[in-house]
């Protein structure tokens, strides 16, 4: 038999008995793309997410503290108080011997005396000399005598001042011996370095620390422009929610971190212990085009940052600006309504989804 007519034999008892060749397996159809990847949520009014934070501390008062020492040589010779203890202003801390000072308010006291009398010698002068009964050499001298007496009250006086006394007190101190250091504010002692009958140089450590409370204000750094109408407050551990607004602001920013001091006091005021660390909050409620949307909704192409924005069965890019974040969350300032649906992970959203 030929190889032709072999051949032909084979093929057709393959067919006989059914046999063929496998078919090819069919391809996969492609996966479906459907916007039904990611959730779509409503922007919400930012009450209660904060645009910005930033660490912030109070400030010492001017008059919330006060450290009284010797500004001359002088011995301890009564001790008033003990830490713990709450004062008031101007009441006595500690009574110490200055020799320097109670002799210039002895000397004070003389000048005051010797003045007196030079003036109504001096007055008693001038009448007779208008009668013709004084002569001018009387006058003169009785005039260079009172003169003499207000320079040595005056610088008895001076004297006084440094040693934080007024002219009115010298009388009690060259009567006492003692001075009282007397407290300049309201407040705690925290403080007492005194022992009695022990004698401190002038300019030494102060005898007495007393820590008082006056109207807070805080500072605080901030690395971004503030909007207007942009609402404060200040927390801190043991600290609820204080209302703060703003008193001032640095006229240029810190070179070292970028950052702008600020300056705020609480509304209404109220007193804070100085050096209260916590957090300045700044609130986005009285901005009514910000909304909070999730950060991941944020599609940032460029320069752009855009949401998307659900519209019938596809959706649109929103062009919006980042005003904060706080967490997972995202402020923006755009015009979207709380009634739009925003994809709440833009990466999510297949290309293919539709744009309108």
């Amino acid at each position: 038999m030929s190889r032709s007519a072999l051949l032909s034999s084979v093929l057709l008892l393959g067919s006989a008995l059914g046999c063929s060749s496998p078919p090819a397996p069919a391809a996969a159809p492609p996966p479906a793309q459907s916007s039904a990847r990611t959730a779509w949520v409503h922007p919400r009014p930012p009450r209660g997410v904060p645009l910005t934070e930033a660490p912030a501390h109070v400030l010492p008062h001017p008059e919330g503290a006060a450290a009284l020492g010797l500004p001359f040589r002088g011995s301890v010779t009564r001790i008033a108080v003990r830490p713990g203890q709450k004062v008031r202003k101007g009441e006595v801390l500690v009574e110490v011997l200055m020799p320097e000072v109670v002799r210039a308010a002895g000397e004070h006291e003389a000048a005051s005396l010797r003045r007196e009398a030079y003036e109504r010698r001096t007055a008693q002068l001038k009448a007779l000399q208008e009668q013709g009964m004084a002569r001018v050499f009387e006058l003169a001298e009785a005039e260079a005598s009172l003169a003499e007496a207000r320079a040595a009250q005056q610088s008895a006086q001076a004297l006084l001042k440094v040693a934080g006394l007024e002219g009115s007190a010298a009388a009690g101190v060259a009567q006492r011996g003692t001075v009282a250091l007397r407290s300049p504010v309201d407040g705690i002692v925290t403080q007492v370095d005194a022992v009695l009958g022990q004698t401190h140089e002038g300019g030494s450590e102060p005898l007495v620390r007393v820590a008082g409370e006056g109207p807070a204000r805080l500072e605080a750094r901030l690395s971004l422009a503030l909007p207007e109408d942009t609402a404060f407050e200040f927390s801190a551990p043991g600290l609820g929610a204080v209302p703060v607004r703003l008193v001032g602001r640095a006229p240029s920013v810190d070179v070292r971190d970028g950052t702008l001091a600020a300056w705020f006091e609480p509304e209404p005021a109220r007193p804070l212990p100085a050096g209260l660390q916590g957090t300045l909050r700044v609130r986005a409620d009285g901005l009514p085009e910000v909304k909070v949307v999730p950060a991941r909704a944020l599609l940032l192409e460029g320069s752009e940052v855009a949401v998307l924005v659900r519209e019938g069965e596809g959706h649109r890019r929103q062009p919006v600006k980042v005003v904060g974040q706080s967490g997972a969350d995202a402020l923006v300032h755009g015009p979207l309504k709380e009634s739009d649906s925003v994809a709440a992970d833009a990466a999510r959203v297949p290309v293919a989804g539709g744009e309108g």
